[in-house]
């Protein structure tokens, strides 16, 4: 529009404007795989489609191409003026803009756009499992193609969430087999994803497999490392007859205190790049290139596999919500995949109020005692005409919050709550007196007979926020320290800190105002039952309690299970005001 005007401008004055003169006029641009306009939806997400550009001048020596937040590149033509084509693969749904700048020889250049529109689709066969028991059939969700229950499987049992699942006894009739045969291409993009809890960790298994004549096509399931550890796994052998090796992506952890929490696994392959991703729980934990290709044309097999032209893999636990697509699943997609929660809470302390040195959970579980000079702070008085009396401080969260004087003082809730040889979670908001003090300072812990399991502290030495684990339970035991955020003095409104323990990834990590600060895997230490209790403001250590905080702690929050980026994200927000559905 401006070198319109501008050409208009320069006409009407007489005058020649070589800018205008040397300006090339607009490529074309078309696309049967992605038709133009912003109406014309097609299912493409994760799908590869072509687009194809023609210059409309002879001195066309380059394009940039750019799809915001997707693509950018650049293509220099050999020779000048040639139609080319460039393969195009969206990640999410919606409309998108395709710019193309045209450059000529002369150094000047036309820019276009092309508007084009995207959704998702469905995966090609999904399979709940949530058949009553006795069911001799499952039902995929699309409509046809049943799977056959074998005599290993019982439909029925307890699923994630409010589903039910089916239970695999891991022996030769621990399958489901499907009917219908090529429904993806396993040497062009697809994805499986399912809900898994596995039983015996000695021995490798597979969730859910496509059938080729001697090997599995892929197999999305478990690689065992010893007798009572191991990872998830997503492999593909090397060759469809005879293989050699497979490509593996493994990651995340399994072991003795996880294996019965249900895990959300997917396995992603893009032939662009060869790439193999695993992911956990929605987080990709492990990936891989595929070195070489070959396609699997028979059905979807749930709770077994073909190694060396014989049934092999056999699952022993309980598999849900079997999902296959016969495209690519973008990170955006797979963290939608996984639609039950992985965590719960189970306790929450407001230290709004206290009565005979107990303040109550908020849904009536297991007070907290107080223990020392430990008291409710509620605020300031306020006088005739509204304004505040005094320097109590206002309290951290809603109408009060728990005031320690680092003497002595403390909150004990008598059992841990929650079961912590599994995944877990803590949260409290803290405000520290001063970051000038000689000893560390505890905000929250949980306790064994000797040793607190983890703890929360403020580091006196180095000032900073810092997670710590106790290896075991026991006299001298190791401890493990990361840490990385400082609190910040004249901080009123506290900081919010979030411990998490994820099983499933293998991984312990201190969230300061929802950003992680530190991170422990689990190959450093592993998670131990602790029985001693919530310690809210110090720590144990050899027997003897200590670490006690000066300043306020409110909010404290336990959960069973890993808390997910969204909540952990909640919970680090400045907030004054209780969340009691969090």
């Amino acid at each position: 529009m401006a070198l319109a005007v501008l050409a208009g401008a320069l006409t009407a004055a007489g005058i020649a404007s070589p800018v205008l003169a040397n300006t090339p006029n607009a490529p074309v641009i078309t696309s049967t795989d992605f038709p133009e306009g912003i109406d014309a939806d097609v299912p493409m997400v994760g799908e590869i489609g072509t687009f194809t550009i023609t210059a409309a001048d002879p001195d066309i020596e380059k394009y940039t191409l750019e799809i915001p937040g997707s693509l950018y590149r650049e293509i220099t033509l050999d020779p000048i003026s040639e139609t080319v084509s460039f393969k195009y693969m969206p990640t999410n749904t919606g409309s998108k803009v395709l710019t193309v700048r045209a450059h000529n020889t002369a150094g000047y250049s036309v820019e276009t756009d092309y508007i084009f529109s995207v959704t998702a689709k469905d995966p090609v066969g999904s399979w709940t499992l949530a058949e009553p028991a006795g069911s001799l059939q499952v039902a995929d969700a699309n409509g046809a193609n049943l799977g056959t229950v074998g005599g290993g499987v019982d439909l029925g049992v307890d699923g994630p969430g409010a589903a039910t699942a089916a239970s695999f006894n891991g022996r030769a009739g621990a399958f489901v087999n499907t009917t219908d045969a090529g429904l993806l291409r396993t040497n062009e993009g697809f994805a499986v994803s399912a809900w898994v809890r596995v039983d015996d960790l000695s021995r490798d298994q597979a969730a859910v497999s496509v059938k080729s004549a001697e090997e599995s096509g892929f197999v999305l399931g478990y690689d065992s490392l010893s007798a009572t550890s191991g990872e998830w796994a997503f492999w593909i052998p090397d060759a469809k007859l005879s293989p050699t090796s497979e490509w593996k992506a493994s990651g995340g952890s399994v072991r003795t205190g996880t294996a019965d929490e249900w895990v959300h696994l997917t396995g992603v392959y893009n032939s662009i790049g060869r790439s193999m991703k695993l992911y956990v729980n929605g987080v990709e934990a492990a990936s891989t290139t595929r070195g070489t290709t070959w396609n699997a044309a028979g059905d979807v097999q749930i709770g077994r596999a073909r190694a060396a032209n014989a049934w092999a893999y056999q699952w022993n636990g309980d598999i849900a919500e079997v999902q296959v697509f016969d495209r690519v699943v973008s990170p955006d997609e797979v963290a939608g995949l996984g639609v039950y929660k992985t965590f719960g809470r189970e306790g929450y302390w407001t230290f709004t109020t206290a009565s005979d040195g107990l303040s109550p959970e908020y849904t009536g579980g297991e007070a907290a005692q107080l223990l020392g000079d430990a008291r409710i702070n509620t605020g300031p008085e306020y006088d005739e005409d509204g304004l505040p009396v005094g320097d109590a401080p206002f309290p951290l969260v809603g109408d009060g919050d728990l005031f320690l004087d680092g003497d002595g003082d403390c909150a004990t809730v008598a059992t841990p709550v929650v079961d912590t040889s599994g995944s877990f979670s803590l949260s409290v908001r803290a405000r520290l007196d001063s970051t000038t003090v000689a000893n560390d300072m505890v905000v929250l812990s949980i306790s064994g007979q000797h040793q607190s399991l983890v703890e929360v502290r403020f580091n006196a030495t180095t000032k900073l926020w810092e997670l710590v684990l106790a290896t075991a339970d026991a006299e001298g035991a190791e401890k493990v320290a990361a840490s990385r955020f400082a609190p910040w003095e004249g901080d009123t409104a506290g900081q919010s800190l979030t411990v998490v323990f994820n099983g499933a990834l293998g991984e312990w990590t201190l969230y300061v105002n929802g950003v992680e600060s530190a991170s422990i895997d689990d190959t450093t230490v592993e998670a131990w039952t602790a029985t001693g209790g919530i310690q809210i403001g110090r720590s144990l250590s050899d027997g003897e309690y200590g670490s006690y905080f000066a300043g306020a702690i409110d909010d404290v929050r336990v959960y069973s299970g890993a808390l997910d980026a969204r909540t952990i994200t909640f919970l680090g927000s400045t907030t004054s005001i209780e969340l009691p559905n969090i």
